[in-house]
């Protein structure tokens, strides 16, 4: 398989794109909620079924509508299953920023055999995937992503990249068209000279006479050097016009991931009132199984309480926490409705991985990588499809001694929820909140 290699400089325009990442999800209001909400998997799956080109709020701006209609009817006409996702995906998300891992939740969601262009970062990425049942399918999107690159220049817009991805991935042989845009970029950019040899092919130790010694020549080149410097810094000052300061890269993730906690915050807050009145206005229900099941939703209602107080201070693992603590004061509360006991009946359990994955899991063996055993831990339907494939999964990463790790690998004794996988490891998760055990940990 042909090794995927990029020129290494990245120009302005990837931290442009970054920039305006950055500031719509930074911009409060109904489109940074419709940002953080259509991003869902289960939304571009089903967006997916509806058009193959899946396109987040956030880059409705940067890739025209005719351009985008242009793509769906290419991909239609061809009648081959290949997909295109544009979504923001950031280290730390639930993905961890990586165009396979989403696009793996996606296709376990849909099925058959797909061909997908994720845009990750500001390069697009192709992932072919099919049935586990049936044999590897043929590598359509990554020979489209790849030849893309080369067409391009590796310096393309958004739309201009999904246009040509798109016609090479429908393409009866995007290997061959790989290929040909390797040979061309190649060609254009002509043979590098040898070492000691110059542009024009001459050596700049064979000299004809002409040449000054370089002992009596230097003083005079640097000399000319300075002077074109100066003259041309000063035109620079005296005719560019001023402007706005760049972004790096790594601010435009950190105020990304700094938006998506605030998210998770005010949806914690939210979801803290509502359970606390639904669980104030129920009535006292009759019956042992009832009364023990409110109870079970009252602590874990506290509980979550408790760690909200400390929510600004900690790290996004708490955030998250709060979250998990507040599913199963509902799962308490409804049981309590039904007038059954909330241990009755066997309890969902979160993703290990990441709870913001959901409830949806299965038990799965799963074995961390430089691990020598495995563990049997409840993961979703994309980190089942990642451990089968064995790749990494899409943990929730946490800050922790300077470095961005998957929460689980903080020590159980600084974190409650590494201890417990957030409850999905044990069933004493709000016992140990409720004894105080997450006072003081990250």
């Amino acid at each position: 398989m042909p090794v995927d290699i990029r020129p290494g400089g990245r120009l302005p325009r990837a931290l442009l794109t970054l920039f305006l990442i950055a500031l719509v999800c930074l911009t409060p209001g109904a489109a940074h909620a419709e940002s953080t909400t259509t991003s869902s998997v289960e939304t571009i799956a089903d967006a997916l079924r509806e058009s193959p080109v899946y396109v987040d709020p956030v880059y409705s701006t940067v890739l025209p509508e005719e351009m985008r209609a242009e793509a769906v009817a290419t991909i239609e006409e061809s009648g081959l299953p290949v997909r295109v996702v544009l979504t923001p995906l950031l280290a730390g998300d639930d993905w961890n920023g990586e165009a396979s891992a989403l696009a793996a939740a996606v296709h376990d969601r849909l099925g058959g055999v797909g061909h997908y262009l994720v845009l990750e970062g500001d390069t697009f990425r192709g992932e072919d995937l099919s049935p586990s049942t049936e044999g590897g399918a043929s590598l359509r999107a990554h020979y489209a992503a790849l030849a893309t690159s080369y067409t391009t220049g590796f310096d393309g817009t958004v739309g201009e990249q999904m246009e040509q991805a798109v016609e090479f991935a429908v393409s009866d042989d995007p290997e061959a068209v790989y290929e040909a845009q390797v040979n061309a970029y190649e060609e254009a950019r002509g043979p590098l000279p040898s070492q000691g040899e110059g542009a024009d092919g001459s050596n700049p130790e064979d000299g004809d006479g002409s040449a000054l010694p370089i002992g009596r020549a230097w003083p005079w080149a640097l000399g000319t050097v300075a002077l074109l410097a100066l003259l041309g810094g000063g035109y620079l000052l005296w005719t560019r016009r001023p402007t706005a300061p760049s972004l790096p890269q790594h601010a435009a993730f950190a105020n990304a991931s700094r938006a998506r906690r605030e998210t998770l915050e005010r949806q914690a807050e939210r979801e803290l009132i509502e359970v606390g009145e639904r669980l104030g206005a129920m009535e006292p229900k009759s019956g042992t199984d009832a009364a023990h099941s409110l109870g079970r939703a009252l602590d874990a209602h506290d509980a979550a309480r408790r760690v909200a107080e400390r929510m600004g201070r900690g790290s996004l693992a708490d955030v998250v926490g709060v979250l998990v603590l507040l599913d199963l004061a509902e799962e308490g509360l409804a049981a309590a409705e039904r007038r059954r006991s909330s241990t009755a009946a066997r309890r969902r359990r979160h993703c290990y991985a990441n709870p913001l994955h959901g409830t949806g899991t299965t038990d799965t063996d799963w074995r961390q990588l430089g691990a020598t055993r495995s563990v049997r831990v409840p993961l979703c339907g994309g980190c089942v499809k990642a451990v089968r494939g064995r790749t990494r999964l899409a943990a929730l990463q946490v800050e922790h001694e300077g470095r961005s790790v998957p929460y689980y690998e903080v020590p159980a004794e600084e974190s409650v929820w590494a201890a417990t996988g957030f409850g999905s490891l044990s069933d004493d998760l709000v016992e140990r909140i409720l004894r105080g055990e997450h006072s003081g940990r990250r």
